[in-house]
């Protein structure tokens, strides 16, 4: 059987198809058809800037995905022919071994020195095929979903997962409380919509775009749904949104930048969980972005958590199917229009509407 696989041969480079034959299925090991990928915004980085973590050149991307199964290898059980399945970008290592991602690891993959990422150190899903070694097939993020699921919802697991990570670090910080979220795109969306699933009192949406701001408070907003511009007044506004609380308790920070960091310590009050859910990266690593906290008066006095969440684990994985397959998320559909549509040989087309101000979710469609 043939795979054609999409290289990406350097960052802002082509995507060049290359037909490759797979080897027959080993134990353990499944064959998947691609069937959807969506866009993160990681893709976009990794296109026009690359990262450390991509060590070989070409490379085959896009982490968000769903396929079917066309084939089990010897004692496959978990898995039939003809399941669609959504995977994790976060992986193990593959060491059966290890404390953190082994058979009796802790599953805290992001953890291992040796992780692994989709789209990173293993091969992302920009192909027509995929086998999977018997470790993912055993120990990695895959959710099968029932017969007639969505694909293209499927294929949101994964950064539904990792926002939902953030959201349920620490317990009871989402119901009957006010959220905060730092940007409008497709990450503040799904924790949006998740929000209201989880009974949040009150959701600030806060953006610099009017566009993309208006549109998903069309689309998603509710009465319990405040949109605020960010402008020179944003603190100011978004604390008078919070009444009658003085202050937010869940800032969920989603602008990979400085700025976002700055806004969203600003708005850390009395018993204030901030999730700095998106980091800042690019080609050169991780720049420094230094703030100062009173360890004494706000942390223990003021009972603030300062945490971060990076990826996904099981955690977030299960979560976000379940989620799903129960229909927490009616609108999620609505995350992606008809020009957030692409098909397989379209991968720099939809990168590239995955880079605009307006966008949210963007999907590839490889059936």
């Amino acid at each position: 059987m043939k795979n054609t696989a999409y290289y990406l041969n350097k960052p802002g480079g082509t995507f060049t198809p290359i037909e490759e034959e797979l080897k027959p299925l080993a134990k353990g090991e499944i064959l998947l058809k691609t069937r959807r990928t969506s866009v993160c915004q990681s893709d976009v980085v990794i296109y026009k800037h690359g990262l450390p973590r991509i060590k070989k050149w070409p490379s085959v991307i896009l982490h968000e995905a769903c396929c079917e199964v066309q084939a089990v290898g010897e004692g496959v059980t978990k898995f039939q022919v003809g399941d669609l399945v959504g995977l994790g970008c976060d992986i193990p290592c593959g060491d059966r071994d290890c404390i953190y991602c082994g058979d009796n690891g802790t599953g805290d993959w992001t953890s291992c020195p040796n992780t692994q990422a989709t789209g990173h150190e293993f091969a992302g899903f920009a192909r027509t095929h995929a086998i999977l070694p018997n470790w993912f097939v055993e120990l990695g993020p895959i959710k099968k979903f029932p017969k007639g699921f969505s694909a293209d919802q499927a294929c949101q697991l994964e950064p539904l997962a990792c926002g939902l990570e953030g959201m349920t670090r620490v317990n009871n910080c989402i119901t009957d409380r006010v959220v905060v979220l730092i940007g409008a795109g497709s990450q503040s969306t799904y924790a949006l919509q998740s929000a209201q699933a989880m009974g949040a009192r009150k959701i600030i949406l806060v953006n610099r775009g009017k566009e993309r701001l208006e549109r998903v408070l069309k689309d998603f907003g509710n009465e319990k749904t405040v949109g605020v511009i960010w402008d020179e007044n944003v603190v100011e506004n978004v604390l008078a949104a919070c009444k009658p609380f003085n202050e937010p308790h869940f800032v969920m920070m989603n602008v990979p930048a400085q700025a976002g960091y700055e806004l969203a310590v600003k708005l850390v009050g009395y018993g204030t969980v901030i999730d700095a859910h998106a980091g800042v990266k690019g080609p050169n690593g991780k720049p420094r972005i230094a703030h100062e906290v009173d360890l004494n008066n706000d942390i223990h006095y003021k009972l603030q958590c300062y945490q971060a969440t990076h990826g996904s684990s099981m955690h977030g994985i299960n979560l976000a199917h379940k989620m799903l397959i129960e229909s927490k998320l009616p609108n999620i559909d609505k995350m992606t229009n008809d020009t957030e549509r692409f098909k397989k040989d379209q991968i720099l087309e939809a990168i590239h509407r995955a880079n605009d101000s307006d966008s949210l979710k963007v999907i590839i469609d490889w059936d």
